[in-house]
C-alpha cells in the first residue's frame, strides 16, 4: 500500500465527517469468529491482580513504612520508587523485542508468562525481609537491590501478558469487552491493595518496642508479601496455560522476519496515535502520582491529626467507595464506548478525575473528614473509564501500525507503553518526595508541623494534578482513531493478508 493511499484513511476530510451525528451510533454486532470465549476472558483476566498486587502494594505503602515508621527521608523513598520504575522501564523495550522475535511451539508470549510469574512470585517477599538493624541508607539499597531482582522477573511476565491482550481478537468492541473482564479482577485486587496499610497494622503483626506492643506496617508487610508472592504465581500462570495467541499462527507473524530493536523503537515512536496515547498517559499518571503521594499526607496529617490508625481506616474506606463506583462504571463505560466510541469515553473519564482533583481544597476538611470520600467517588468512576479504554485502544494502534509497516509488533508497543507508565510514575514520585520536603513537612514532628506547612501541602495537592490532567485532556483531542477508522483499517488489512 503506497503512502498516498495510507494517508487517505487519516485525511482531514474524514476527520470532519466523523463529527456528523450518524457516526455517533457505531455499535455493531460482534461476529462469532471474533468473540473471545467466556472462559478465555476469565483466564486472561485472572492475571490482572498480579500487576496490582506485585507493583502497587509497594507504591501505596512505601511512604507509610519507610518514612512514617522507619523515618527515612521522603527523598529516599522517592529514590526507591523511582529507581525500581526506571529499571523496570529500561527492561520493558528489550523484553518486548525478545517476545516479538520469539518462535516456539507454545507461542511468542506464553513461555515467558509462565516462567515470569513463578520467578516473580518467589522473589517478591525478599524486598521486605531486610534486617531491622540496617542504617537508613542500607535499607534503601536493600529494597532497591532485591526490588531490581523482582522487577526483572516481573517484566518477563508483564510485557508478554500485556501483548497477549492485543492478540485475542481483531474486533474493535470485543477488545474492550476482554479489557472489561480484566478490569473487574484488577478492581477487586485494588480493593485489597487499599486495605493493605490497615491489614499491616493488625494486632497479629504487632512488635515489642520499649516494652510495649505497637503496630508495625513493616512487620505486617513481611508476611503479607509472602501471600502476595503465592497469588502472583497462581494467578500469573493462568493466561499462559489457557489463552491462545490468535495471531501467532497467521501468515503475517510466521513470515515476519526478525525485528531490529532500534528500528522497531523508531517505528513505534513515529506512530502518531501511539504517541498521543503515550503523552496523554504521561501527564495523567504524573498528576495521579502527585495526587496520591500528597493525598496520604494531607489526609493523614492535616485532616486526621496525624493519626496513623485513622489514616489506614480512611484509606480502607476510600478503597470501598472506589471499588463500588469503579465496578459500577466499568460495564457502563464499556456499553457507552460501543455507542459513542473509546475516545469520547476517555474524555469523560479524564473529566471526572479532573473534577475530583479540583474540589480537594474544600473536601479535605478537618471538620468533615468523611468529605474526602466524595473525591473517591469521582476517582473510582473516572479511573474505571481510563483503565478500560487505554488498553483497548492500544490494540487499535497495533492494527494501525501493521497497516503502515506490515508487521505485528504487539510486544514492542506493550513494552514501550509499559515503559511510559513507569516513567510517568517515576517522575511523579521524583517530584513528590522533594516537593513534600520543600513544603517544610517533617515526619518527626507528627501533627505539630511548622506554621504554613499544611497550606503549602494543600496548594501542591491541588495545583499540580490539575495542570497535568488539563494537558492530558488537550492531547486527547488530537487522537485520530475512531470506530469508523478502526473498521477501515481492519478491512484494508484483511484485503492484504486475510483474516485471522
Amino acid at each position: 500500500m503506497n503512502d498516498s493511499n495510507k494517508n487517505v484513511l487519516f485525511s482531514d476530510k474524514n476527520d470532519k465527517n466523523e463529527s456528523s451525528n450518524e457516526n455517533l451510533k457505531i455499535q455493531e454486532t460482534i461476529k462469532k469468529k471474533d468473540t473471545v470465549p467466556f472462559w478465555k476472558k476469565m483466564a486472561y483476566a485472572a492475571g490482572g491482580p498480579v500487576d496490582i498486587l506485585g507493583i502497587w502494594v509497594l507504591v501505596s505503602i512505601a511512604y507509610q513504612v519507610f518514612n512514617m515508621e522507619l523515618k527515612l527521608p521522603p527523598t529516599y523513598v522517592a529514590i526507591i520508587l523511582m529507581s525500581l520504575r526506571l529499571w523496570d522501564g529500561m527492561l520493558d523495550p528489550i523484553m518486548g523485542w525478545i517476545s516479538d522475535n520469539t518462535r516456539t511451539k507454545w507461542g511468542r508470549r506464553r513461555p515467558y508468562i509462565l516462567v515470569g510469574a513463578i520467578m516473580a512470585g518467589l522473589t517478591y517477599p525478599l524486598i521486605w525481609w531486610f534486617p531491622t538493624d540496617l542504617s537508613q541508607i542500607q535499607i534503601m539499597f536493600w529494597v532497591i537491590g532485591f526490588g531490581v531482582v523482582f522487577y526483572t522477573f516481573f517484566t518477563v511476565w508483564a510485557v508478554p501478558y500485556q501483548s497477549l491482550l492485543m492478540e485475542m481478537t481483531p474486533d474493535y468492541n470485543e477488545r474492550t469487552r476482554v479489557t472489561e473482564f480484566r478490569s473487574y479482577f484488577q478492581t477487586i485486587a485494588g480493593f485489597v491493595n487499599g486495605w493493605v496499610w490497615w491489614l499491616s497494622m493488625l494486632p497479629v503483626f504487632f512488635i515489642i518496642k520499649d516494652g510495649q506492643e505497637v503496630a508495625s506496617p513493616l512487620n505486617g508487610m513481611r508476611y503479607i508479601s509472602i501471600i502476595i508472592g503465592v497469588v502472583i504465581i497462581i494467578f500469573g500462570i493462568l493466561p499462559a496455560l489457557f489463552v491462545k495467541e490468535r495471531y501467532y499462527e497467521s501468515e503475517v507473524v510466521q513470515s515476519q522476519g526478525k525485528i531490529n530493536l532500534f528500528t522497531g523503537l523508531k517505528e513505534s515512536f513515529s506512530n502518531k496515535p501511539f504517541m498521543i496515547l503515550s503523552l496523554l498517559t504521561v501527564f495523567f499518571l504524573m498528576g495521579q502520582a502527585v495526587f496520591d503521594g500528597y493525598g496520604r499526607y494531607v489526609g493523614t496529617y492535616y485532616v486526621l491529626g496525624g493519626d496513623w490508625g485513622e489514616g489506614s481506616k480512611f484509606a480502607g474506606y476510600g478503597t470501598v467507595v472506589y471499588t463500588v463506583f469503579s465496578l459500577m462504571f466499568i460495564p457502563f463505560f464499556r456499553w457507552l464506548s460501543e455507542k459513542i466510541g473509546k475516545k469520547r469515553v476517555l474524555m469523560i473519564a479524564i473529566g471526572l478525575a479532573l473534577f475530583s482533583y479540583a474540589t480537594t481544597w474544600w473536601t479535605f476538611n478537618p471538620a468533615h473528614p468523611y468529605w474526602m470520600l466524595i473525591n473517591t467517588v469521582f476517582i473510582g468512576a473516572g479511573y474505571a473509564g481510563l483503565w478500560l479504554m487505554l488498553p483497548s485502544m492500544q490494540g487499535d494502534v497495533v492494527d494501525h501500525d501493521e497497516l503502515h509497516t506490515g508487521e505485528r509488533r504487539e510486544g514492542s508497543f506493550a513494552s514501550i507503553y509499559s515503559w511510559v507508565l513507569k516513567i510517568s510514575f517515576m517522575v511523579g514520585f521524583l517530584i513528590s518526595g522533594p516537593l513534600l520536603e520543600m513544603t517544610g513537612f517533617d515526619a518527626k514532628f507528627g501533627n505539630n508541623q511548622p506554621e504554613g506547612v499544611y497550606t503549602n501541602m494543600r496548594i501542591g495537592f491541588l495545583v499540580l494534578p490539575l495542570i497535568a490532567l488539563s494537558i492530558a485532556m488537550i492531547l486527547l483531542t488530537f487522537y485520530p482513531i475512531t470506530a469508523k477508522k478502526a473498521k477501515e483499517i481492519r478491512v484494508e488489512l484483511e484485503k492484504r493478508r486475510g483474516e485471522v
